[in-house]
């Protein structure tokens, strides 16, 4: 590929490597007062003629709030739905999802597609030129700038955060026009996975309005040194921290997005948005506004639909039955598969536990006792996907392995006692096994596991969704007939955190498995290319201590193998897959309902509802 470069950037050695800036060292500010406003911009999203105003509404999934405004979220309250409300006030470089597909969209983008060049390890990125802020600013690279030096001064605070990733991987970073930036990387790097995994964390941030640190301090150049970007860091999140002034504070107000947060409910998390009047990107909002409801249970949702005081929500999967009242009331009721993961957490650090969970073959033994067809047939009534490893079976996704398509360890009683006792076991069937054979051989139960040692785990699930629990209750019953004792610990999820959400980062595991009633989502707002480096690679947060060089080496080749083959990402895959570096489960599809006279809305593998492209009919 052919490298796009504009003008001659200076670059400042003693500096972070994107505090350079282009057009002869003028001063970013300088640089964005001086361009006009346009509204032209490359690509367009069409949408059907209909009804202008109106204001829509839609629900969270249950017991989930809008909780974190700044697009640079903390581990914490690093979760899709604010990411998504946060996209449609704060436009990404790159958007993913593309309507009911798996992948980037481009023309929501607020950067035209990177090109790649010097071996993959120079990236150009060019802005479309038509992006204003809404105080009629226009967006430029420096406000990509400005983006890089918050996320260098927090990205020990930061969810998205992975060491040796971005911008870690980045030697240095130029700005030699208002809309074209340069990254020159460490090594090459697969552009798949580069642009999939790295590019979609990169906002511009508007720094005529943010660069500060403090609410009465004045606007500078605060964040161009390492000290002040600091200071300015500390001061956005204290604002993003403060949910009671999210409607009124004016930081919030500069968007270059279709929205802008109106109000704002810290109690019930209520937030309502207004369309934004100068935006001026491809799909101008047909809506004049929006509202997020937040429940904390399933029935307050359905009751909320059945009143009509939701646009869009979702039906818990216990009331299945509830399809035909709405459909026959003119609404429509569409099933959404997620590009996600339903993955339950082995223990790996635990003293009780770890022994256990560590050898291969208890893992596996446990995933044949999985099974994810009739899991999807009873407990989800159809809907439901399989999911065989560290990504589900999504339907035409090419980032889905083949061989992940097909169980590697499907349902099997048989199997399952055969693991067990060829590694000397005394298998129970409806009692406890006790290990007959001590040690580390290739016929033993194991490095560290004691003679009458009983195969007991400590399994801490999320309780509250009658699907679920019925799940876990049939893993419960088919581990007991082969002898392994599943102690069940239903917990809210707010003590899951407290118990299992401490782990590995504060070890040891307090548990041999946990399992959240709600998909992982290591990957899809800003990771959409499963390696599995955040979920399984070295230093995790998200697999309970798993570690393994093999996954780490197939990860990492992931990232860095040549060309966009996909080769070395179904390796990676393969290899977590068969090595059961978590306990694989079936993910389950959000059943929507939508009122009859709302469109252009559309189901999308990452479960943003988008409600830019909603219009009501009527």
């Amino acid at each position: 590929m052919l490298p796009l470069v504009m003008g001659v950037a200076a670059t400042i050695a003693t500096a972070a490597p994107w505090a350079t800036a282009g057009n002869a060292g003028a001063s970013p500010r300088a640089v964005r007062a001086d361009l006009t406003s346009t509204r032209s911009v490359g690509g367009t999203r069409s949408t059907s003629a209909g009804a202008r105003g109106g204001v829509a509404s839609y629900a969270l999934p249950t017991g989930a709030d809008f909780s974190w405004i700044l697009p640079l979220e903390p581990g914490t309250n690093t979760e899709s739905w604010n990411r998504y409300i946060a996209n449609g006030m704060w436009v990404p470089l790159y958007f993913d999802g593309r309507g009911s597909t798996t992948g980037i969209d481009y023309t929501a983008s607020l950067a035209k597609p990177p090109v790649y060049s010097d071996g993959d390890t120079k990236v150009t990125i060019t802005l479309h030129p038509g992006y204003t802020w809404s105080d009629g600013q226009k967006v430029t690279s420096a406000d990509v700038k400005f983006f890089f030096e918050l996320d260098e001064a927090g990205k020990g605070t930061l969810g998205e955060y992975h060491p040796g990733l971005l911008p870690d991987n980045l030697r240095s970073i130029t700005y030699p026009s208002p809309t074209r930036i340069v990254l020159r990387l460490d090594h090459s790097y697969n552009p798949t996975w580069f642009t999939g995994n790295q590019l979609l964390w990169i906002y511009a941030l508007p720094a005529q309005s943010w660069d500060k640190t403090c609410a009465a301090c004045r606007v500078s150049d605060a964040a161009a040194t390492p000290a002040g970007a600091k200071k300015v860091f500390k001061f956005l999140f204290s604002q993003s921290k403060d949910l009671p002034t999210y409607g009124t504070n004016p930081l919030w107000k500069t968007v270059d997005g279709p929205w802008v947060i109106k109000s704002f409910d810290p109690v019930t998390y209520q937030a309502s948005f207004a369309a934004n009047p100068h935006y001026t990107g491809p799909t101008k909002p047909k809506l004049s506004g929006y509202k997020v409801y937040s429940f904390t249970t399933g029935t307050a949702e359905l009751d909320a639909l059945r009143s009509g005081a939701l646009t869009v929500g979702s039906l818990p999967l216990s009331a299945y039955k509830e399809v035909a009242y709405f459909e026959s009331h003119g609404y429509s009721v569409k099933p959404e598969m997620h590009f996600y993961d339903m993955a339950f957490e082995f223990g790996y650090t635990s003293r009780t536990w770890g022994p256990l969970v560590k050898q291969l073959y208890v893992r596996q033994a446990l995933q044949h006792l999985v099974t994810e067809k009739l899991y999807i047939r009873t407990s989800l009534h159809g809907y439901g996907l399989v999911d065989y490893g560290p990504i589900a079976a999504y339907p035409g996704s090419p980032y889905v392995s083949p061989a992940l398509r097909k169980d590697p360890y499907p349902y099997s009683l048989s199997a399952a006692t055969h693991l067990l006792r060829s590694r000397g076991w005394k298998v129970r069937s409806n009692g406890t096994d006790v290990c007959a054979r001590p040690g580390a051989g290739a016929h033993e139960c194991g490095a560290g596991i004691k003679k009458g040692e009983a195969l007991s785990l400590r399994f801490i699930y999320e309780t509250g969704t009658t699907a679920f629990a019925d799940q876990v209750a049939e893993f419960a019953a088919a581990a007991k007939k082969v002898g392994i004792d599943i102690v069940l610990d239903g917990q809210t999820q707010t003590t899951m955190f407290s118990i299992a959400g401490v782990c590995p980062s504060t070890p040891p595991c307090a548990y041999g498995m946990v399992g959240y009633s709600d998909y992982m989502w290591t990957y899809g707002p800003i990771d959409i290319i499963p390696s599995g480096n955040v979920q399984f690679g070295k230093g995790n947060y998200w697999a309970g201590g798993y570690t393994s060089l093999t996954a780490q080496r197939l990860i990492a080749a992931a990232s860095v193998s040549p060309g966009t083959s996909l080769r070395a990402l179904y390796a990676a895959e393969d290899y977590l897959s068969k090595n059961v570096a978590s306990l694989w489960w079936p993910l389950f599809d959000t059943v929507v309902v939508v009122k009859g006279n709302l469109k252009g809305w559309k189901l999308n593998p990452y479960g943003d509802p988008d409600p830019t492209t909603w219009y009501f009919s009527s």
